[in-house]
This record gives structure tokens, C-alpha cells and sequence, in this order.
């Protein structure tokens, strides 16, 4: 099959309103379109160097990371997105951090994020990002969320008529529900006041989603789980469901959890609820002045996600990532490999763009 029928084949199934916005982002820019086509990446992924197992997010590029509020309340910096999250030899991940960078266009170096990467790895020691340990563009983000107040958000994303709230369902961030969805998504939240179909994302586009609005005010996200990527080409521990796997995953990666993370099941699907992240709550590209100190963040908070997860279901423990980092046959490989995967994106993405989908 050529690009444009891989595509296709790989969303069939999924809501045509929201994959509609989906296409049309994949032929907006060549980053886009590899931010939504995760799946031609590792279909194409051919002998990558060999690397200790971590856990992964699956998706790692540039503005997969972001901001969010934790079930303490504090402000944290981290990734942001797991659907693809599995159980994966390190260099999967860099070499999809790299091929990322390389295709945003960006003037950065992917050599010193790997530099970076692997001096964090060395030291065996977890961190995190936080108001006190954040700068740059990153420190930017973090008081941007801390000082947004609830109410703002509600205004945003709601509509007030006879001191009544419902979700904006505009096209823009919502769509309304389908029939039954209501009633459906009543069954389990009890204390549910509206509900819309949630626009958001770029590679889940298309997927069961809702934006929820419940008793006190309370915006919150729930998504569909399906199968990782990544476990159609490397065997995965056996999960309940696929909303435990992002889950437990996410818990084991991000020193603190986001609020209200939690798996559920409606019918024969599984959804992940978590608080309302905003689409301001994500790095873009467009709003960094200094790539450089950015990337540095992102490469310390892969190595501390894979230190902090490290040792669980088969998933190499510190010693052998501390190992791993002081060995340089890897890094070339890596550089190499996502340079041929930065061809191979921009070439597809001109096949796609030329179908006009």
C-alpha cells in the first residue's frame, strides 16, 4: 500500500467529523503530519541499536510535552500524552524524539539531546519540573497555568444561560453528543451536568472522546483507550484493559500524577479520565524563544521517566540505564537512523498533501 491507503486503512472506524480535522492537520505542516502518524513510524522502523527496555510514552516529540495541575495541585512540566505508552528498547523513543526535531525544521542540534539524555541517565537519580526548578519558555508555561483561574476556563469552554452551564459545542473544541452518549456517560457519572465530543490532540483525532462538566464545576477529559502502536511490533505485559495500561504506565513515568486520573469502562470500550488539560498547556513550538534550553528540559525528563519506571515488568532496572548511558556505539546509530526517518516522513507527507484528503 502507498502512504495515502496505509492512512486510511490505520483509521478506519474512528468518528468522521473529528477525522476530517485530522487529515486536514496531517497536510498542514510536515511536523503535523508526523505527529499524527505515529503508526507509519514504527511500521517503518527497521533495525534500531539495541538498548535496555524502558518504559516509553510511545510518541515522544517536541510538543508531546507540557503542563498540568497534580493531584496535589502543584504545577508540573512533563509528558503529556501515553496513548501509544509501552514496554520498549530506549532507542525507539529517541530515535522518535530526533526524528521529530529534525522535521519541525527547528535550528537545534539533535546531538546535544542526546548529550543531555544520557548525562541525566548517568546520574541514577529521578527528578522533576516544577515552579522552582522550571526556566525559559517552560517557566513561562508553568506560571501561565498556575495563575489561570477555574472560572476563566469554565467562560471559555461553557455557556451560562439561567445561571445553567453546558459545554460550548461550537466545531471549534466540542461537537454536541450522538444519540445516547448522554445517557451512556450518565450511567457512570452520576453527578454529570454536560457533555460534548471533545476536540483535541492530533494522532488520537477521530477516537471516542468527551469533554464532561460535573457538579461543582469541574471540566473533565475522558478519552478512549486503544492497543499501543508499539505492541504490534514488541510483545507487552498482559493489562485489564487498555485504559489500564495508559494509566499505570503514566503513574510509573510522571513523578506526580495528574488529577482525577483514573481507568474506566463504558460498555465494551475503555476511557481514560484525567482533569481537562487545555491545548495552552502544551509546548508550541511557535512560543519558544530558546530551543535550545527546552530540548534540555525534554531530554532530562526522558531519563529521569525511564529512571523512575525502572525495574517494573520487565523494564531494565538503574544499573543497566547507567550502563547504557556510558556507552557512545548507540548515539551515531541513533542520529543516523532518525536523519533516514526525517527523508522518509517529508516524503510522505508530500504524497499525503498531493492526495488533497
Amino acid at each position: 500500500m502507498n502512504t495515502v491507503e496505509r492512512i486510511l486503512d490505520f483509521h478506519q472506524g474512528r468518528d468522521p467529523a473529528r477525522l476530517a480535522i485530522k487529515y486536514k492537520l496531517l497536510g498542514s505542516s510536515p511536523s503535523a503530519f508526523f505527529r499524527g502518524s505515529a503508526h507509519l513510524f514504527y511500521e517503518d522502523l527497521v533495525d534500531p541499536p539495541p538498548a535496555p527496555m524502558v518504559w516509553v510514552s510511545g510518541d515522544a516529540h517536541v510538543e508531546n510535552f507540557g503542563v498540568y495541575k497534580g493531584d496535589n495541585r502543584l504545577v508540573y512540566f512533563d509528558y503529556n500524552d501515553f496513548d501509544e505508552s509501552a514496554l520498549a528498547p530506549a532507542t525507539w523513543e529517541l530515535v522518535r524524539m530526533l526524528t521529530g526535531i529534525l522535521v519541525s525544521g527547528v535550528q537545534a542540534n539533535p546531538e546535544f539531546f542526546l548529550d543531555d539524555y544520557a548525562a541525566e541517565l548517568a546520574t541514577g537519580k529521578s527528578r522533576w519540573v516544577e515552579r522552582a526548578t522550571s526556566s525559559g519558555s517552560v517557566r513561562k508555561l508553568v506560571y501561565s497555568l498556575k495563575g489561570r483561574s477555574r472560572k476563566a476556563q469554565l467562560n471559555h469552554r461553557t455557556v451560562l444561560k439561567k445561571r445553567s452551564r453546558s459545554i460550548r459545542t461550537d466545531g471549534q473544541f466540542a461537537l454536541p453528543l450522538q444519540e445516547g452518549d448522554f445517557e451512556m456517560l450518565k450511567s457512570h457519572f452520576s453527578r454529570l451536568v454536560s457533555a460534548g465530543r471533545r476536540i483535541a490532540g492530533n494522532g488520537s483525532l477521530g477516537v471516542s472522546r468527551f469533554i464532561l462538566l460535573v457538579e461543582d464545576d469541574f471540566l473533565l477529559d475522558l478519552k478512549e483507550a486503544r492497543a499501543s502502536i508499539l505492541a504490534r511490533h514488541h510483545p507487552q505485559p498482559e493489562w485489564p484493559s487498555e485504559a489500564h495500561r495508559i494509566v499505570e504506565i503514566q503513574r510509573r513515568m510522571q513523578a506526580i500524577s495528574p488529577a482525577f486520573l483514573y481507568p474506566v469502562q463504558l460498555g465494551e470500550k475503555s476511557y481514560v479520565l484525567r482533569e481537562l488539560v487545555p491545548r495552552e498547556d502544551r509546548i508550541r513550538l511557535e512560543n519558544v524563544t530558546a530551543l535550545g534550553p527546552l530540548l534540555r528540559t525534554e531530554a532530562n525528563v526522558m531519563a529521569w521517566s525511564q529512571l523512575r519506571s525502572g525495574g517494573r515488568q520487565g523494564s531494565a532496572n538503574i544499573d543497566e540505564l547507567i550502563a547504557f548511558s556510558q556507552e557512545h556505539g548507540w548515539r551515531k546509530a541513533v542520529l543516523e537512523l532518525a536523519r533516514h526517518h526525517a527523508d522518509l516522513t517529508l516524503a510522505q507527507f508530500e504524497e499525503f498533501k498531493a492526495a488533497g484528503l
